[in-house]
This record gives structure tokens, sequence and C-alpha cells, in this order.
């Protein structure tokens, strides 16, 4: 059961379910929206864009308990440092301008806290074990389908980086701590991922650069990337306490 817990209890009691409902319901009509806007903007005009999505981060994480709003800030504080080697310094994927779009980095905490409240929904939580057994079961057909396609299409290559990034993902299915939220993140990645690339906001580059690994666009089995962010940032957020709580414990021995 503890497993199960994704923050700290206070912070997941005060999770309603109509609240998350409405996170998650709000979460999905902006990037519905704005992502077609960015479609249609230049560099000056996207910042305005980038302006309302920390607004409306902003705003979201002024509803979530301390724990909550720690988590998250560190959460994207990773995943804008990841975003930065991967596609502006790597190369691995490009945003449509060339650059690292700003509504970026709070999309990713808006991400990350609806995955985080909708993983704990009494629901899904009783159900736990057959969405991972069934999201599991989806994200492998649909890497094997990235490694057989191009027998389908010629113009296709196999999705190695699909196959990695999969293995990556079934690895904290089966090791990591918690595998609802994880099975809960995939299914949104790839939605995200689906809809991010369909409409050209960003692309995957058909090799990846120095490893030459052919890649999919989006690769099959990229939504194990928040388990990984995830895993950094309990880390950080983990030591940050440690170092916070370890100056008030060497006063109090002191003291004794």
């Amino acid at each position: 059961m503890r497993r199960r817990l994704f923050v700290s209890g206070s912070a997941l009691a005060a999770m309603t379910t109509r609240g998350t409902l409405t996170l998650l319901g709000g979460f999905t009509a902006y990037w519905l929206v704005a992502l077609p806007l960015d479609r249609a903007t230049d560099a000056t005009q996207q910042l305005a864009l980038a302006a309302t999505a920390w607004v409306v981060l902003g705003v979201a994480l002024a509803l979530q308990p301390r724990d909550v709003r720690v988590q998250v800030a560190v959460l994207v504080c990773v995943a804008t440092a990841l975003e930065i080697v991967g596609s502006i310094v790597w190369g691995a994927y490009r945003y449509r301008l060339g650059n690292l779009p700003l509504y970026v980095p709070a999309g990713h905490g808006l991400f990350y806290l609806a995955a985080l409240r909708t993983a704990a929904l009494p629901l899904l939580v009783r159900h736990g074990r057959a969405i991972v057994v069934a999201v599991t079961a989806g994200a492998t057909a649909y890497m094997v389908w990235g490694l057989v396609r191009p027998a389908f299409a010629a113009d296709a290559v196999p999705d190695l980086l699909g196959f990695v990034t999969w293995a990556i993902f079934i690895r904290f299915i089966v090791r990591g701590r918690y595998p609802l939220l994880y099975a809960v993140s995939f299914v949104l990645t790839m939605a995200l991922e689906f809809y991010g690339t369909g409409l050209g906001i960003w692309r995957w580059s058909p090799l990846l650069p120095g490893l030459w690994l052919p890649a999919g666009n989006p690769p099959t089995g990229i939504g194990a990337g928040y388990a990984a962010m995830d895993a950094l940032t309990r880390r950080f957020v983990a030591t940050l306490r440690r170092r916070r709580t370890a100056p008030v414990t060497s006063e109090v021995a002191a003291a004794a």
C-alpha cells in the first residue's frame, strides 16, 4: 500500500477527485488549444503563449499542498535541463523554430502535476494492477509494431530508440516504486507526443545523433521519459530535505 503514495500522505489527502478531474480536464483543454496556436506563431508571439502557460502553472500550484509544489518545481528544473541537452545540444528532437519554447518548462510542470494527481485517483488506485498490466501490454505491442513496421512501409525504419526507451519503461514498471504513476505518465506522454508531432510542433530525428539509433516520430517507448524524470526529481527532493534538516539536527545535538 505504501508504494501507491506518490507524495506525502497529507498532500495526497488534500487531492480531491473533483479537483483532480478539473485539473486534468483543464490541462487537456489548454494543450488542445495552445499547440495549434503555436503552429502559427513567430518567436515573439510564442512568448505570449509561454506567459499563459506559466500563469496557468502558477495558479495550479497555488492550489496544491507545499510538498506537491516543491516536487513539481524540482521536476520543472530537471525537465528543463534535459530539454536543453536533448533538443538544443544533442538534437535528438527539434522544436519548430529551432529553439526551446518557453512554454515547454511550464508544460512539464503542468503535465507532472496532472500525472501525480491522476495516478492518485481512488478508482485508478483500486484497479492499479490491471491498469499497469494493460498499459505495459499496450506499450509492448506498440514497441513491437515499431520494429516490424518497415516490413509494411517502404519508407520506415526499425524504431530502435523506441525499443531502448521501452526497455527503460519496463525496468521502472518491474522495479520502480510507483508503477501506477509510470503507467499513467506513459499514456499521457504518448498522447501528447502524437498530438505535438502530428501538428509539427516538434520532430524527432530519424537517427539519434552520435548513437545513430533509428527513431520513430515519436519513438514508441518515449513515454518512459517521465518515469526517469520522476526518479531524478525524488532524489533531488530527498537531498534538499536532508540538507534542510541537517543543520537543525546538528543544533539540537549540540544543545544536548
